[in-house]
């Protein structure tokens, strides 16, 4: 599994691949100052290119143009937003699976990016999904059940 340093290493080594530069200059055009807390552009792409390298993410694109991202962490229920923050490794046996880093041009388009989701991550069915949301201007653990699914796929 790829740590952060491993991934800083990487790209200082060989350098931000396009494809990378692409899925973050949409994600930070796409950024509303609730997603990525105060992350500079050398964060966001060593998470983009961590979660390539541990294949954790789903891109969309209409042509060439990125036009969706997701990414997501195999976890434990009670680990929270530290674990992202800490760049600590995924629990591939852990009991959740934290939804997070959520962008989409449309509808349409949030339903490819769930079932994109559940062909590389079919745990998604059986584990606990969590995620998080901005409630009252703070950052807040919120249960998603599979209802979220459903809503996403009747796009």
């Amino acid at each position: 599994m790829p740590t952060a340093s491993y991934v800083r290493k990487w790209l200082e080594i060989n350098g931000t691949p396009i494809e990378v530069e692409k899925i973050v200059d949409y994600c930070i055009r796409k950024e509303n100052g609730k997603v990525f807390d105060d992350w500079g552009k050398d964060i966001i792409t060593t998470m983009v290119t961590y979660h390539m390298l541990k294949k954790t993410i789903s891109v969309i694109k209409d042509g060439d143009e990125v036009v969706g991202v997701h990414m997501w962490y195999n976890c434990n229920y009670d680990d929270g937003w530290e674990f992202i923050r800490g760049w600590e490794e995924d629990r591939k046996d852990g009991d959740s699976i934290f939804l997070a880093f959520l962008f989409a041009e449309n509808r349409k388009v949030l339903k490819e990016l769930t079932l994109d989701l559940l062909a590389k991550e079919p745990d998604v069915l059986i584990k606990k999904l969590i995620g998080i949301r901005h409630r009252h201007g703070v950052p807040a653990k919120v249960d998603l059940s599979i209802k979220y699914f459903n809503k996403l796929l009747k796009a």
